[in-house]
C-alpha cells in the first residue's frame, strides 16, 4: 500500500525466511507483477528487500494527507473558543489549544485507520466538520448548551493523537490498542480540569459524558450511551461526518462508471455514484 490505496500481496517462495526480515509499517522495495484472482487485483512478489539510504524515498508518499488548510482550521477552533460564554469551558479548551505540542499533533493525526478520515490531518478535518454541524443544531434545538456541545465536538476524538501511529502507515499504538481513544481523551480532559480552580463537577461530568458516549452504542466502543441532549446531537454529528467521508473515500476507489459497491463494514450494497437527476 501507499497513499493511493492498498492491494493484497503474496510471496510464494521462501516466505517463512522473508517473514522475519520485515516489520509492519516498514517501507520496502520490490519486484512484482499484478495478477487478477477472482476479479480482484493482487501483487505477486518476486523479490523484496528493506530500504537502503540510497533509495531516496519520501515517507509522505505512503500516507494520504488532507487537502484542507490545517492552520486555518486550527485558528477557527481558537476563535470559536474565544467567543465562549462559559469561562470554565473556555479555560479548559485553551489549556489544550494553547499547547504547541498539542497543536502540532492535532494538526497531523489521522481521524481513523481505514474507515473515515484515514489520512494525515484527518483528525482536525473531522473535528471541524463535526463542530460545524454542532454549531448549527442549536438553531433547531435551542435548549441544547452550545458551549458544552462545541467543547465536546473539539475534544471528542483527541485521544486519537495517541491511539494511532502514522509514520509510514496508519496503525494502532500499543497504548491505543490497550486503552483506546475514548478513554485516553476522557483522561486528558479530567487531568486538565483538575488543574483549573473551582471547575464545576457537573460541567465536567457532562463534558466527559459527551466524550464517552459519542460513538453511540456499547457495541461501537462507547462505554456509556448518550443520555443528554448534547450527547445525542454530538453522536449524530459524528456519525454523519464519518459516514459521508467514508462514502467519499469509497467513491474515489472504484471506477467512475460504477455506482454500486458492497461495503463489508455496513453489510450492504451502497450507491456511491453521481447519477444525473
Amino acid at each position: 500500500g501507499d497513499c493511493r490505496g492498498r492491494l493484497f500481496g503474496n510471496i510464494w517462495d521462501d516466505a517463512e525466511r522473508l517473514y522475519h526480515d520485515f516489520e509492519t509499517g516498514c517501507i520496502v522495495m520490490m519486484q512484482a507483477t499484478i495478477e487478477s484472482s477472482r476479479g480482484t487485483n493482487q501483487v505477486s512478489i518476486k523479490r523484496i528487500r528493506n530500504l537502503v539510504p540510497e533509495d531516496d524515498v519520501d515517507n509522505r508518499d505512503f500516507i494520504e494527507a488532507t487537502t484542507i488548510d490545517v492552520d486555518k482550521a486550527y485558528a477557527k477552533l481558537c476563535r470559536i473558543v474565544g467567543g465562549f460564554k462559559n469561562t470554565h469551558l473556555q479555560e479548559l479548551l485553551n489549556t489544550f489549544l494553547d499547547d504547541p505540542e498539542f497543536e502540532k499533533s492535532f494538526k497531523r493525526a489521522p481521524g481513523g485507520k481505514l474507515w473515515h478520515h484515514n489520512r494525515i490531518g484527518g483528525l482536525i478535518g473531522h473535528t471541524v466538520a463535526v463542530l460545524r454541524l454542532c454549531r448549527m443544531m442549536p438553531r433547531f434545538y435551542p435548549e441544547a448548551d452550545t458551549d458544552l456541545m462545541v467543547s465536546g465536538a473539539i475534544l471528542h476524538d483527541i485521544g486519537k493523537i495517541e491511539e494511532y501511529r502514522y509514520d509510514t502507515a496508519i496503525d494502532y499504538t500499543e497504548h491505543g490498542r490497550l486503552v483506546g481513544h475514548i478513554t485516553i481523551g476522557a483522561s486528558w480532559v479530567s487531568e486538565k480540569a483538575a488543574n483549573i480552580k473551582e471547575f464545576p463537577q457537573e460541567t465536567l461530568d457532562r463534558l466527559i459524558h459527551l466524550i464517552l458516549s459519542h460513538q453511540g452504542e456499547l457495541a461501537h466502543g462507547s462505554p456509556v450511551q448518550p443520555s443528554t441532549r448534547e450527547a445525542f446531537l454530538l453522536h449524530f454529528a459524528d456519525l454523519i461526518d464519518s459516514k459521508m467521508d467514508a462514502l467519499s473515500r469509497i467513491r474515489r476507489k472504484i471506477p467512475d462508471d460504477e455506482r454500486w459497491t458492497f461495503v463489508k463494514l455496513l453489510g450492504r450494497y451502497i450507491d456511491v455514484g453521481d447519477p444525473k437527476m
